[in-house]
C-alpha cells in the first residue's frame, strides 16, 4: 500500500508545522507537500524526513501557489489524499468605520479565496482517492463577534460555509472545519504585541493573561485532532464545524 499524500498550508511554523510533522512521522508516514511564505521551517521538515517532503514556497495571496502545491503532490507522488488549509492572517484588525478595504481584500485572498482556488484544483484528484480536507477555522467565525475582527471573523465564516458546501457537492470527499482555540502561536503573539490598541480591552487583556500565566494551550492538541481527521475522519462529521476539544472530536485527541 502506497503512503498517503497530503498538502499542508502555513506549514513553516506553529500549528501547520506540527500537523505536517505528525503526518510525516510514524504511524502515518505520509508524503507531504508543505506550503508557506517562509522557507526555513519547511526545509527543516525536508531534512528531518528525507524523501517525504516537497516544499512549495510562496504567498497564498497569489492563487497559483496553491495550484502549484496540488500539482507538486501529483507530479512527485502520483496522487493526493487530502489537504489541511491552515494558512491565515489576522490583519487588518480594525473597526468597520476605520478599516482599509484593500487590506480587507488581501486578507480574504489568503484566508478564503486561496482555499477556494486550491480546492477547485484538487477536487479531481480527491475524488479519485475519496480524500479528506480540513479547514482551520475560529470561534470568531460565528459564536464570538470580536470588536475590530470583522475581516478575520468573516473570512473564517466563509471557510465554514465552504466546508459545508463541499460536503454536499462532493459526497465522496470528507470536509470539516475545526476551531483550534486560543493556542501559543505566532498569530497570538502578533495579536498581543501589535493589535491591542484596536481591540476591545477585555479581549486583549484575556489573550495577554493566558500567555503570561502559562495557561495558553500548545499547538500540539489541535494538530493531533487535525492530522487524525485528515487521515480517518468519518463521513458523519463531514460538512460540520467543531471546536478541536469538543466531546465529538475527543477520539481524535489521541496521537
Amino acid at each position: 500500500m502506497t503512503a498517503p499524500v497530503y498538502v499542508v498550508t502555513g506549514a513553516s511554523r506553529g500549528l501547520g508545522k506540527n500537523v505536517a510533522e505528525l503526518l510525516l512521522a510514524a504511524p502515518i508516514l505520509a508524503n507531504v507537500v508543505v506550503v508557506a511564505r517562509t522557507e526555513a521551517g519547511m526545509k527543516e521538515l525536508a531534512e528531518k524526513f528525507p524523501g517525504q517532503v516537497e516544499v512549495v514556497t510562496g504567498d497564498l495571496a497569489d492563487y497559483t501557489t496553491g495550484e502549484k502545491a496540488v500539482e507538486a503532490a501529483v507530479a512527485k507522488y502520483g496522487k493526493l489524499d487530502g489537504i489541511v488549509f491552515n494558512a491565515a492572517v489576522i490583519a487588518p484588525v480594525a473597526s468597520v468605520a476605520t478599516l482599509n478595504i484593500d487590506e480587507f481584500k488581501k486578507l480574504f485572498d489568503i484566508n478564503f479565496f486561496s482555499n477556494l482556488v486550491t480546492m477547485k484544483a484538487a477536487i479531481p484528484y480527491l475524488r479519485k482517492t475519496k480524500g479528506h480536507v480540513v479547514f482551520v477555522s475560529s470561534i470568531a467565525s460565528h459564536e464570538e463577534h470580536y470588536y475590530a475582527w470583522e475581516a478575520y471573523g468573516s473570512s473564517k465564516a466563509c471557510v465554514n460555509h465552504l466546508a459545508a458546501t463541499l460536503a454536499v457537492e462532493e459526497p465522496d470527499i470528507f470536509s470539516i472545519s475545526v476551531d483550534p482555540g486560543v493556542m501559543d502561536s505566532d498569530m497570538q503573539k502578533e495579536i498581543r504585541e501589535k493589535h491591542g490598541e484596536r481591540m476591545m480591552e477585555s479581549h486583549h487583556e484575556y489573550l495577554t493573561k493566558v500567555k503570561e500565566d502559562g495557561t495558553i494551550a500548545s499547538t500540539l492538541g489541535p494538530a493531533t485532532v487535525i492530522s487524525n481527521l485528515l487521515v480517518k475522519g468519518p463521513m458523519e462529521l463531514s460538512g460540520h464545524y467543531h471546536q478541536f476539544d469538543s466531546e465529538i472530536l475527543s477520539p481524535y485527541l489521541k496521537a
